[in-house]
């Protein structure tokens, strides 16, 4: 499947409403990371043998409700830039290891990396995750798992409902692991990623909350995970601030939630106290 020349989708008013904004994020994101690029009135050009255009409301697309000179849009407009740049580098081979390397994101509303009612497929019962498309290993950090935009999902064909059912099973099957060694020294208390799955990730597998809600025999776990790399469940040996404290200062794409979770079989939710003002990113 060849990448180049692609067009989606321009949204006719994108340049008249907030273009200038648009067009600095982009100018930003080329400069401080590095990434070649060419704005232009229907998008951005990745350079390429026929030329690769980015439209404007793909990349309004990924910004959301975000300010586009904010540092949040700055940051998914560089992710999705990066991507695309390694979908021109690849060429033909790009479906196949785009494929090769997706993953289930969950993440809670307004999370830096969270692009967006577009990019949620599911909510994830209890209300606190929601989940959508992301690769792993294909940008710098060879550990992170960055959100896949659903135009450049769509353009390299990893969507669709079969996709999605073999990538909630890939997860089950990856938070039933992570259930077996927590059998297996489980003392220590602490869930992290395995398979390209993060802990939030994790908890999207039933077995894994099943696990985790019944190993107190009353069905409901609290589980802190201020950040994706790690979760902490035995919170009755553990400082209440420290949970704040290591939100605070994780980096926001690598930021879980502020608060525990509560944890149950069949859901994942935040405290009733804190459903009005929960904290994801900020």
């Amino acid at each position: 499947m060849a990448l180049s020349a692609i067009t989606v989708g321009i949204m006719p008013d994108v340049i008249g409403t907030d273009g200038t904004s648009l067009r600095r994020c982009v100018l930003a994101v080329s400069v401080i990371d590095d990434i070649d690029l060419t704005p232009g009135d229907d998008g951005v050009f990745v350079p390429d043998a026929d030329g690769v255009l980015i439209t404007w409301s793909m990349i309004r697309q990924v910004i959301g409700g975000q300010a586009p000179e904010g540092a949040t849009a700055r940051h998914r407009v560089a992710t999705l830039l990066q991507l695309h740049r390694v979908a021109v580098d690849l060429g033909a081979d790009a479906p196949a290891t785009f494929r090769d390397a997706l993953r289930l994101i969950a993440l809670p509303p307004g999370h830096v990396d969270h692009l967006g009612p577009d990019w949620a497929v599911q909510t994830l019962p209890g209300g606190a995750l929601e989940l959508g498309y992301g690769v792993y290993g294909l940008l710098d950090e060879p550990d992170r798992c960055v959100p896949l935009a659903p135009s450049l999902a769509e353009q390299v064909g990893v969507t669709g409902l079969q996709t999605w059912a073999s990538l909630r099973e890939y997860t089950e099957r990856m938070g039933a692991l992570a259930a077996a060694r927590l059998s297996r020294d489980g003392r220590q208390g602490v869930i992290r990623p395995v398979g390209g799955c993060d802990v939030l990730a994790l908890l999207t597998s039933r077995t894994l909350r099943r696990h985790l809600a019944e190993g107190d025999g009353v069905g409901m776990r609290a589980v802190a995970s201020p950040t994706r790399r790690r979760a902490w469940y035995d919170l009755r040996h553990m400082d209440p601030g420290f949970v704040q404290a290591a939100w605070h200062l994780t980096d926001e794409p690598d930021r879980g939630l502020e608060i525990p979770l509560l944890v149950t079989a069949d859901e994942v939710a935040v405290p009733k106290q804190h459903r009005r003002g929960r904290h994801a990113s900020r």
